[in-house]
């Protein structure tokens, strides 16, 4: 089976390129792999540092999109060059273990009826060092508010008893079957960023295949956070305007989608107000009234079902 590893990348040049290099240190090697990078038009280095490091190696592509255009995007950029039976998507702040290709293949075996299998990512951000993100992802179907098994767990006590755990998605690392991608259509753009992992891998699902987290599959992720960003900021996901508009917005998106009727009208007359009180409240303790505005805009554009 050939793996094709998608990589999409804003101005974070050195931390793309330790990525990569763990990339092609997998025990998953020659024809079988290869690596597209979609740099999503940074301003910094990364291009040049790409290519500077990467430019002869076979095994990497490296794109540049036109002008930024965020996650969904640049993951369909990527996957639609892509030559392998498998796509991985990786987000840039992660080091993958040697196996966890291998492991993640071995998944795919184990389950016939998976089309989506992710590794269990181990936290490295300040804070949250040794910690596990999760071992299955889910929703609460009335709050919308993610429903982890096993968050920020120790890495130390990992369940011994089993090793895959069905999750509906998973966020920052996850392989998915090529031809069920394209069975799919990919990521939804219109999303932008935030939910359209979960809006993909819940698609997925409604068409009958099953997703898995693997505990024999590591990725440590490292995080990342912006210059003068309060970390409390960037743990709620609103540590820019443009991601806490579109987090607010797609929030109700996905629940029109995949929730009940009843449900969705809990999530957008009770819970998504409310929300929008605690992070707009939150972002104006941190002096961040622009962030509080933009999720303002995005739960009302969310509730009216407008772009």
């Amino acid at each position: 089976m050939k793996v094709s590893v998608v990589i999409p990348t804003y101005n974070r040049a050195a931390m793309v390129e330790r990525c990569v290099r763990s990339v092609l240190a997998s025990d998953w090697k020659g024809e079988a792999l290869e690596v597209i990078v979609v740099d999503d038009c940074s301003p910094d280095d990364t291009s040049p540092r790409l290519s500077a490091a990467f430019g002869a190696d076979a095994r990497v592509k490296l794109l540049r999109n036109a002008r930024n255009s965020f996650q969904a995007v640049s993951r369909n950029s990527g996957a639609a060059v892509a030559t392998g039976d498998a796509l991985l998507f990786l987000d840039d702040d992660n080091e993958v273990a040697p196996s966890m290709i291998r492991e993640l293949a071995a998944c795919f075996d184990r389950h016939p009826r998976a089309v989506l299998v992710a590794p269990v990512a181990i936290h490295r951000r300040t804070g949250g060092e040794g910690l596990v993100w999760t071992l299955g992802s889910d929703f609460n179907r009335y709050t919308s508010q993610p429903r982890d098994l096993f968050p920020n767990l120790p890495e130390g006590r990992i369940p011994a008893d089993r090793c895959d755990y069905p999750t509906t998605y998973s966020p920052n690392a996850f392989m998915v079957k090529a031809a069920a991608f394209r069975e799919a259509g990919g990521f939804d753009e219109t999303l932008v960023q935030t939910f359209e992992e979960s809006d993909f891998g819940w698609r997925l699902m409604e068409a009958g295949g099953e997703c898995y987290i693997t505990t024999r599959a590591v990725t440590i992720h490292f995080g990342f956070l912006e210059p003068g960003c309060a970390p409390v900021l960037r743990r709620l996901g609103i540590e820019k305007t443009a991601r806490s508009y579109y987090f607010a917005r797609n929030r109700m998106r996905f629940a029109r989608r995949h929730f009940g009727a009843v449900q969705a009208l809990c999530v957008a007359f009770a819970f998504a107000p409310l929300s929008a009180l605690y992070y707009g409240f939150t972002a104006l303790r941190h002096r961040r009234p622009d962030i509080a505005l933009a999720y303002a805009k995005g739960t009302l554009r969310g509730i009216l079902g407008l772009a």
